[in-house]
């Protein structure tokens, strides 16, 4: 996998897809394996936006029953099975707790009428899933002691028990989208990172191709292509009003924040806990919105805090008062927590297109909904698709219906997509833990305790890669900061997964700054062993290392907090 932006330039292609987070990157997955020749443009780093500051969680429908939207309950558990089984190392089961209090619409009883409605409405969840780790059980009710037993810190006065339920978490946002570019790569597609789509390429009516800026070397070149696929998420309108489709932006956006704790989780379960705020266009609703707290690796995860953005998508910025502001929510709703700034290692915030009809006030509902738009409807220009995921979860089925409708453009009968079980590259055929435990063999004696199962969980098969640069020059098996990361990693990002950038390898290839800021020592040897292999300079390396300590919430910028 090298980067080769010449190659856009070099023919035309059947489909060009702009924009590299988990919509487009999947899009060119399901477009490559259907035997379409495929151009995927993403302006920054692949999974760097909306897709990877994210909750990490795989939803499985339950938070659309109070809308009485079942379709969508079928498509988010649908859309979780597929990635339990195509990806079964960077995605598990996660279960959650809901603490039910008395008899009313917050008790038990209105929590088992609408478990068993989605047990009923999810019945093929474990399809073709065969290991049993990975399967997702039927959503239940705890006794009180139960609850307690696994939960100690929602004890209250009224708690009657809980409701527990299972979503999937993600183990890796980035690396399961570059997993997803990589099989594209894989099966034919040229991708390229690092280069902006500035506008449309139009000969009358119709869309052709696009002009495109590599933002490392700067120059300018045409990509030919017969259908446009804009997977741009937030950002897809900005190119319309650029390209003289539209006059100005006009689609709404939903700025949608989440948290890292540095604390470490007492618990393998998630936890629902009720808010202050409604939310106010449910059909079948407990009172107030959730909170969700669920623990991964050695943190704490706790979100969505969701507000309407007007700004530029350009210039996300989380101030000090909105993270302040979610805290004192968050406090009130886990007074037990007692957070303080002091205990924000992360701040995620990403932006998501939403309708005017997902608008309440100023509070964003939870009616957000996915689309796909031919663009000859919309805008009156032939040869252009819109696809717009506003879930991770859904972005691969968002996908698929894009490529169905670039196929029907192009006039070809495709064959049906596969995407659904054909495994990511990686993806471990034996399950996983009979891979960590290949890996754990073979390394026996070479890694320190824990770093094998990590290795397998973020390369999958892909691990030998890595541990071929290992036994190469076994000075690059020394890890990297608190995430253990090791140094053979490192070198394989750059050299084999198209890592740019310091923060390309310490937010999205690697586990280095997983939970926070690993320390300057850890930024330093990161950056040494890619200066070395990139050819930086003094003076690029201390920019690199500046532009990925302002990421960090307590290193402030003019604008408030920096953002992952």
């Amino acid at each position: 996998m090298q980067r080769d932006p010449s190659a856009l330039a070099r023919s035309e292609f059947d489909v060009a897809i702009i924009g590299g987070g988990i919509c487009g990157a999947a899009a060119a997955w399901d477009a490559a394996q259907r035997g379409l020749s495929v151009a995927l443009l993403e302006r920054g780093d692949f999974g760097q936006a909306t897709s990877a500051n994210s909750l990490k969680v795989v939803h499985g429908g339950i938070r659309y029953l109070q809308h009485l939207d079942l379709a969508r309950v079928r498509e988010s558990s649908r859309e979780r099975s597929a990635l339990l089984r195509i990806a079964p190392h960077l995605v598990h089961p996660m279960p959650v707790l809901v603490p039910t209090f008395g008899h009313g619409a917050q008790g038990g009883e209105a929590l088992a009428t609408a478990f068993l409605l989605l047990n009923a409405l999810t019945w093929d969840r474990n399809r073709g899933i065969g290991e049993p780790e990975r399967r997702i059980p039927p959503a239940r009710l705890l006794s009180r002691a139960e609850a307690l037993q696994r939960c100690p810190e929602i004890d209250s006065p009224g708690l009657t028990g809980a409701g527990l339920f299972w979503d999937g978490q993600l183990y890796n946002p980035p690396r399961l989208v570059w997993e997803f570019v990589r099989t594209a790569g894989h099966a034919g597609a040229t991708v390229v990172n690092y280069c902006e789509v500035r506008e449309l390429v139009r000969r009358r009516d119709r869309v052709v191709g696009v002009t495109a800026v590599d933002r490392l070397s700067g120059a300018r070149f045409e990509v030919r292509a017969q259908v446009v696929i804009n997977a741009a998420g937030p950002f897809a309108e900005q190119l319309y009003v650029r390209s003289g489709l539209r006059p100005a932006r006009e689609i709404p956006l939903s700025r949608d924040m989440a948290l890292v704790i540095a604390r470490r989780p007492t618990g393998e379960h998630a936890l629902a806990v009720q808010t202050r705020f409604r939310d106010p266009d449910a059909w079948l609703s407990r009172g107030r919105r959730h909170l969700f707290l669920a623990p991964w690796r050695d943190v704490v995860l706790i979100g969505v805090n969701s507000a309407i953005y007007r700004g530029d998508p350009d210039r996300l910025g989380v101030t000090q008062d909105e993270v302040e502001g979610f805290l004192d929510e968050i406090n009130l709703a886990a007074p037990w927590l007692g957070l303080t700034v002091n205990d924000v290692a992360l701040v995620y915030a990403g932006l998501l297109p939403i309708g005017a009809s997902d608008l309440v006030g100023t509070e964003v509902s939870f009616g957000k909904r996915s689309h796909v738009v031919d663009n000859a409807l919309t805008d009156r220009v032939e040869g252009l698709v819109t696809a717009v995921a506003n879930r991770f979860t859904t972005a691969r089925g968002v996908a698929e219906r894009a490529v169905d409708l670039a196929g029907r453009k192009l006039g070809r009968a495709l064959a049906a997509s596969r995407t659904t079980t054909t495994p990511l590259y990686g993806t471990p055929l034996d399950g996983l833990p009979e891979l960590v435990r290949e890996v754990t063999a073979q390394c026996r004696g070479r890694l320190e305790p824990g770093v094998a199962e990590q290795l397998a969980r973020n390369h999958g098969t892909g691990w030998r890669d890595v541990f071929h640069l290992l036994q190469n020059a076994p000075s690059h098996g020394k890890t990297i900061g608190p995430s253990r990361t090791l140094g053979a990693e490192v070198l394989h990002a750059v050299r084999e997964e198209m890592a740019q950038t310091l923060t390309d390898c310490v937010f999205r290839r690697t586990d280095i700054a997983t939970s926070g800021n690993p320390g300057e020592v850890a930024l330093r040897t990161c950056a040494n062993l890619m200066a070395a292999e990139l050819g930086w300079d003094a003076t690029r390396q201390e920019r690199e290392l500046e532009e990925t300590r302002a990421h960090f919430p307590h290193q402030r910028a003019t604008r408030g907090l920096a953002r992952s």
